[in-house]
């Protein structure tokens, strides 16, 4: 087994792991075959906008194994900041060869969130795209009163990956609250994916992820949900990121 190192770019104060998606998948599939529970979060723009303001929320992130540029906002940020992250990797596009490999490894896979039903439906199509896959789900509307009974039917599938989608900031702070609890190798947050891999919801035109448009594309499906989210956080992402540079610049220029 070869271990592959780490390094982090710090985004607005956000670090966030150097690693290309092939090299996400295959630290993920390694962390099934060891001790203990890893946990890996997805970051983007507006959980650098949540980190910035709750420093709650910012000890949460970096309690995480690995935090992997989920927006392509992440990784234009690190290039303007000079130290390039090598891709962007959705946790949409993380799924299919996670699932794939588990399929092939005898891993197992249990999906956590979203509305009723939509959680299963995204299992019932992995398990049909491959094979052998051994999966299943359940949907995120837990009763406070629940969660011990919701913990137990986790961890009595024996999961090696879960997917846990209550969306920014609830999966974090879910996931922190619980993660001893938990029996499951390696933990990853996954915002909406249930509603993409489950067919309910369609992924952007092909020149949409390829321009770093996906953001656009959810906005139109859901205008009333994400207009706050994307047209009041992505600039003030920007800003913050203006603001992360000029110290940058002013630390350079100073004797």
């Amino acid at each position: 087994m070869t271990t592959i190192r780490m390094d982090n770019v710090r985004v607005i104060n956000v670090p966030v792991s150097r690693l290309t998606g092939a090299e996400i998948v295959e630290t993920i599939i390694q962390w099934t075959a060891v001790r203990g529970t890893r946990v890996a979060v997805g970051v983007n723009a507006a959980v650098c906008n949540l980190a910035a303001t709750d420093r709650g929320f910012r000890k949460v992130l970096r309690g995480a194994d690995l935090r992997y540029p989920d927006g392509q906002s992440i990784v234009w940020a690190s290039r303007l900041l000079g130290a390039g992250l090598p891709e962007r990797i959705a946790t949409t596009d993380l799924i299919n060869p996670l699932a794939a490999v588990a399929a092939e490894r005898g891993k197992r896979i249990f999906l956590y969130g979203s509305k009723p039903g939509v959680a299963a439906r995204a299992a019932a199509r992995l398990r049909e795209a491959n094979p052998g896959l051994v999966i299943d789900g359940r949907d995120g509307y837990t009763a406070p009163g629940e969660v011990l009974q919701v913990i137990d039917e986790i961890n009595a599938f024996k999961p090696d990956l879960l997917f846990v989608g209550l969306g920014d900031p609830m999966q974090q702070y879910w996931i922190e609250a619980h993660r001893h609890q938990l029996n499951a190798h390696v933990i990853l947050t996954c915002g909406g994916l249930f509603d993409w891999a489950s067919g309910d919801n369609r992924r952007a035109p092909r020149w949409m992820l390829s321009s770093g448009l996906e953001w656009l594309w959810r906005l139109m499906l859901e205008p009333r949900r994400l207009a706050s989210r994307y047209l009041i956080g992505n600039p003030a992402f920007i800003l913050r990121l203006a603001r992360q540079l000029l110290r940058r610049r002013t630390r350079v220029i100073l004797p």
